[in-house]
Parts: structure tokens; C-alpha cells; sequence
């Protein structure tokens, strides 16, 4: 099993004079990453160093890493290799460094970005990845009070509703009862009593 973490958090050393400051972020798209790094990077543009790594998929499919200008591998990797070794996905660490004066060397800034991004880490609350599947469904306005209830069972999360000749609702299904929401939907499509879609 995977995990992410509940919120972002923030945590901070000091080593060897220069001051690392570590944050980690839940994210779930490249787009929402790339969001965050540019605020992030105009926030701390007078930083010698914003690096960073991140981990998308529910099986970590996607890995990225930047070191920022840091010399190849001391930086983006150490953060990286951090967040796979605590089983994290859908998470962004960004290490942000105020050089001050005393060069660590390749070993030294390898440990540096390493305890950094885990005390991001070890600030943070795991919790559970869960992967969602994205659906929409329409069905009369009879049926709408039923079908949220049976969409609650299977752990579905309503996004939106829309409210026109007939109901039209976007919702999430962790991929755990996905077999059976749509043994459920095929079911009541067939009697007429709805449509669906998936979206992704």
C-alpha cells in the first residue's frame, strides 16, 4: 500500500551554516505540481536553491526530480529516493537552501537534502492513497435519493449535481469497489432506471 499526506506541512535546519527548509505538499496532476513550484519559486526567489522531487500514480508510476543547480544527483535524487522509501505517492517536497558560507561537499549535501526532506516527511500525517475513478450519471429525479445512498455504500464521493430534465451527477469511486458500482450501474441501466459514463 501506498500513502500521501493529509495537508502540507513545513519543517526546517540548519547545517553547516546554510538553512534548509523542507516542505511537502499533496498533489494529484503534474498541473497541480507545477502550480505550486512556481509560487513556491516566487515566494523564495532570493533562495540559492529551491530543489525538488515528486511522485504521482497510485503506484508511484510517475517520478521527477530537479536539483536546482545543486551539483547533479546531491539534491533532487536524495529528495526523491525519501519520498519512495516511506511509500509515498501523490506528494511534491520542494527543499529550499540558504547557502551559508561552508561548502558540504557530494556526501554532505546528499545527507543534507536527505535529513531535510524527511523531516518534511516525519512533520507530516500519512494517510492512505486511494485511487478514484471518475463517472457521470443521469437518472430521473425519482431515483436520486436511492442511487446517493447506494452511491455512499460503495464510498463514492458526489463532485457535482446538475439539475435539468433529469438529474445529472459527477462522481469519484475508489478503484476497491469499482467491480461492484458497476455491476450496480449495468444493472440499472438496463431497467432503464439510468446512464453513466466514466470519465477516465
Amino acid at each position: 500500500m501506498f500513502y500521501t499526506v493529509q495537508t502540507a506541512q513545513s519543517a526546517q535546519l540548519k547545517i553547516q551554516r546554510s538553512e534548509f527548509l523542507s516542505f511537502i505538499f499533496p498533489v494529484t496532476s503534474s498541473e497541480s505540481v507545477q502550480e505550486i513550484l512556481k509560487e513556491h519559486q516566487n515566494t523564495y526567489a532570493n533562495a540559492t536553491h529551491n530543489c525538488y522531487a515528486y511522485v504521482l500514480g497510485y503506484a508511484q508510476q510517475t517520478q521527477y526530480y530537479s536539483d536546482a543547480g545543486e551539483p547533479g544527483g546531491t539534491a533532487g535524487k536524495p529528495i526523491l529516493n525519501s519520498i519512495l522509501r516511506n511509500d509515498l505517492s501523490g506528494v511534491l517536497i520542494i527543499v529550499t537552501r540558504y547557502f551559508g558560507g561552508i561548502k558540504l561537499g557530494v556526501k554532505g549535501l546528499i545527507d543534507a537534502y536527505t535529513q531535510s526532506a524527511q523531516a518534511a516527511i516525519d512533520a507530516s500525517e500519512r494517510i492512505p492513497l486511494i485511487l478514484y475513478h471518475g463517472y457521470t450519471i443521469t437518472t430521473d429525479y425519482a431515483f436520486v435519493d436511492g442511487l446517493r445512498h447506494q452511491l455512499a455504500a460503495f464510498g463514492a464521493q458526489e463532485i457535482t449535481s446538475d439539475y435539468t430534465q433529469r438529474v445529472c451527477l459527477k462522481v469519484k469511486v475508489p478503484e476497491e469497489s469499482l467491480a461492484a458500482f458497476e455491476d450496480y450501474l449495468i444493472g440499472y441501466q438496463a431497467m432503464g432506471r439510468l446512464i453513466f459514463m466514466q470519465e477516465d
